[in-house]
């Protein structure tokens, strides 16, 4: 067993850690999966250490003396819940019949590149999700239409800032800031509910998969990351609120 077989696979499974943290998953399943998969290539003793930011593997061979070990720092998350799902197929492939590490650099090259649903159709799913929204929280069909086109209006500016690399904190204060503006002026020139309009928009911005990660973290017993993601769900939470609330406060509301 050569030392750069070691220090090759110790690469190998960082990168697998950080595609799997960068869409969404929770800690526990970073963790096992990359101890998975480094069991099926042959290591003994494992350690496997992963938080929203910081990932890091450890390992060694009964075979063989030293240790390897990589360490990656995470910096932005692009959430893809299928990225997911094709790697924890390609786990359980590998840990069925293990691939070459040139042959698992390929598919994940291909996996990485993979591009998500186009703007439009996130957008259009955006539009149809807070028009359903207009419903279930007490609104009428011209409520559900307003907020069709206000949820299509801020997640469109979503996409636009997200090319400007804003930071995330500065976003949601602008994204509440205009649907609220929105649901205003709307309301203003036609007989609708502003709030609902407002509150269905809203739910757009709702952390979800944040909070989700963040309560199966700390159930699973990984506090650190359980309180990292529970710090950024009501960062964007205050953010929203803040944003839609100066508009309100301006409004004279």
């Amino acid at each position: 067993m050569e030392k750069d077989y070691g220090d090759r696979l110790a690469k190998v499974l960082t990168r697998i850690g950080v595609i799997l943290t960068k869409s969404g998953a929770d800690v526990h399943r970073v963790e096992d999966t990359m101890q998975r998969i480094c069991k099926a290539y042959g290591a003994g003793v494992i350690d496997a250490y992963v938080t929203p930011s910081l990932l890091i593997i450890s390992f060694s061979f009964e075979d063989r003396e030293g240790l390897f070990h990589n360490i990656k720092r995470i910096y932005t998350s692009s959430y893809d819940l299928n990225k997911i799902d094709v790697i924890n197929t390609l786990s359980r492939e590998i840990c069925a019949q293990p691939i070459a590490l040139d042959e698992l650099d390929k598919r994940l090259d291909a996996i990485e590149n993979t591009e998500g649903y186009s703007d439009r159709i996130i957008i259009l799913a955006a539009a149809i999700a807070s028009f359903s929204f207009g419903f279930i929280f007490g609104g009428g069909i011209y409520e559900a239409l307003c907020s069709l086109v206000v949820g299509a209006i801020v997640m469109a500016f979503d996409k636009l800032v997200s090319k400007i690399e804003l930071g995330s904190f500065l976003k949601n204060i602008f994204s509440g800031a205009i649907l609220t503006a929105l649901s205003m002026l709307i309301s203003s020139i036609f007989p609708v509910d502003r709030d609902i309009i407002i509150i269905a928009s809203i739910m757009l911005l709702v952390p979800g998969l944040i909070i989700t990660n963040a309560v199966r973290d700390s159930v699973n017993g990984d506090l650190i990351s359980g309180i990292t993601r529970a710090i950024e769900a009501i960062f964007i939470a205050v953010a929203v609120s803040l944003g839609s609330g100066v508009v309100l406060l301006i409004g004279g509301v």
